[in-house]
């Protein structure tokens, strides 16, 4: 017969689970020390990480790769219902001040001799074209750096420490595609393939570019047009789940890739760069996640930037075209205050 546990038997499990729940949160430094990471490597004070790799020098020879004027958008067009979103969060909405049939409406007594349109938009900053903060995500309780989680990131004043708008001065780099679906001649890699490091040099040497240190490098796995169609197609009632349907992306042994070619910035046409699914076990385990064990990796312990939803379609013809894959690449976020994502329009420009 089962007994009641009373108030003094409830209490003892709310202290033991509130305890469990402290300890895991209470990760000691020597948990992070024990993972490639880059804390401290520019000074307490960084909030860059990786793209201290891309200084002058290497922002004026991104300049000189510009030999034809031509500018290529590689953002997703924001329109509601028309591309995959990672959990619950929604897309865009808009609210029109004033149309042409507001303005056609009014009474003609109101004669000024003009009319404006205004809008009002309303979107999160992980729900479109956007980068990644390195404090965006944490295992533990220090982000990026060493800097204590509940220090940085607050209700009322945003992300104090390694926001987005720290990226806006750092913005200009060298581009690489690695069009690794073109590369394993496909149009979508197929939601549980893990790009290795190996495919990713292989993909390199084949489109022969060299990857420098602080490069900004774009991963096109075909995701995004993919799963944009099925969605237009089932007439926007159609949504992606992570878990089931997964992602290509890098698996968890490219962050010692990321490390070793001292990568500036990593980016994606998907949903989180990376690979998603249960299948990385090891990562998950080392890193302390049940998924996405690169962003612990690359973009907690690293400090390397991620930029997600990105459109490398109309890059990827013109690449596949004149046989170049390095361009100037320009991506400044939205000027927003302590933002916790970045929302940019990126463009290559070649």
């Amino acid at each position: 017969m089962r007994k009641k546990l009373g108030f003094v038997g409830g209490l003892i499990i709310i202290i033991v689970g509130l305890s469990v729940a402290a300890w895991a949160f209470d990760v000691p430094m020597s948990w992070y020390k024990r993972l490639p990471n880059n804390w401290g490597k520019w000074g307490p004070d960084d909030e860059i990480g990786t793209l201290n790799y891309n200084g002058p020098a290497q922002v004026r020879a991104a300049a000189r790769l510009v030999k034809q004027g031509k500018v290529i958008p590689c953002s997703w067009r924001v329109k509601p219902n028309t591309y995959p979103l990672w959990g619950m969060r929604v897309g865009i909405e808009r609210f029109m001040n004033w149309s042409g049939r507001d303005i056609a409406t009014l009474d003609k007594g109101w004669d000024v001799g003009f009319a404006y349109s205004d809008e009002i938009i309303k979107i999160g900053s992980h729900s479109q074209t956007h980068v990644d903060p390195l404090v965006h995500v944490w295992h533990g309780d220090k982000v990026y750096n060493g800097y204590n989680v509940e220090d940085v990131i607050t209700h009322d004043e945003g992300t104090l420490k390694g926001n987005a708008n720290a990226y806006i001065a750092h913005s200009v780099q060298r581009g690489v595609l690695l069009d690794v679906a073109r590369f394993k001649g496909v149009d979508y890699l197929g939601g549980k393939y893990i790009i290795t490091p190996k495919e990713l040099d292989d993909c390199a040497k084949w489109e022969g570019v060299e990857i420098k240190p602080g490069d900004a490098i774009l991963i096109r796995t075909g995701f995004m047009k993919h799963w944009s169609d099925k969605i237009i197609a089932a007439g926007g009632l159609l949504r992606w789940n992570a878990l089931v349907d997964g992602e290509p992306g890098p698996g968890g042994d490219c962050i010692a890739w990321v490390q070793k070619k001292k990568i500036g910035l990593l980016g994606a046409d998907n949903i989180s760069v990376e690979q998603l699914g249960l299948t990385e076990e090891e990562y998950n385990k080392k890193y302390g996640v049940k998924l996405i064990p690169l962003h612990i990796g690359v973009l907690q312990m690293l400090g390397c930037p991620l930029q997600e939803l990105l459109n490398l379609d109309a890059l990827s013809e013109d690449c596949a075209k004149d046989g170049v894959y390095e361009f100037l690449y320009v991506w400044p976020p939205l000027n927003f205050w302590n933002a916790t994502g970045g929302l940019i329009s990126p463009l290559a420009i070649k």
